[in-house]
């Protein structure tokens, strides 16, 4: 099967994103100014993007244009092949591997539906597993102070208060 490739919202013209997951930017002219005040046109070829890794999640990102904030590359391609997200959705890796970006493993979700997925596949979101989450709120119920619960399960002790005052996992029942 061939790859297909469209244009990325806001670069059309510039850049593409394929099926696959790969970015690349087109052949196109620009306008620079010489030393001596005289503009001139200048053809820049087209490449494929190598993408670099910028999130300590494991998503990959590209950088679109000279001087610009790296993108990640499973936004890009959701917003090509099928639009923006809808109110309240994020990006999730269906096979939880965050560098696999073809578009049959990407699909629209809730935080938690992202977040339960990571759960699902048997690693860790943040430094909390959810088993740890529910021995927190039995170790409290049954009276053991937080820095013990923290000492035992090598967090700190901040970890165990978000998780007791409701700020972290308060999704999980």
């Amino acid at each position: 099967m061939a790859e297909i490739w469209k244009d990325i919202p806001g670069y059309e013209g510039e850049y593409q994103v394929s099926d696959m997951g790969r970015v690349k930017s087109l052949d196109r002219k620009i306008v620079q100014r010489s030393r001596w005040g005289t503009d001139f046109e200048r053809t820049i070829t087209g490449r494929i993007l190598r993408p670099g890794q910028f999130c300590k999640n494991g998503h990959v990102s590209v950088v679109l244009k000279h001087g610009g904030i790296g993108k990640p590359v499973h936004q890009l391609v959701m917003r090509a092949f099928v639009g923006e997200p809808p109110e309240g959705m994020e990006v999730r890796h269906i096979n939880g591997n965050p560098k696999d970006n073809r578009l049959e493993n990407l699909c629209y979700g809730t935080r938690t539906e992202n977040i339960l997925d990571v759960y699902t596949q048997g690693k860790k979101w943040r430094a909390l597993s959810l088993e740890d989450v529910y021995y927190i709120r039995f170790a409290l119920f049954c009276g053991l102070s937080g820095r013990q619960i923290a000492d035992y399960l090598g967090v700190s002790e901040s970890t165990v208060s978000d998780v007791k005052r409701g700020r972290t996992y308060s999704w999980l029942k």
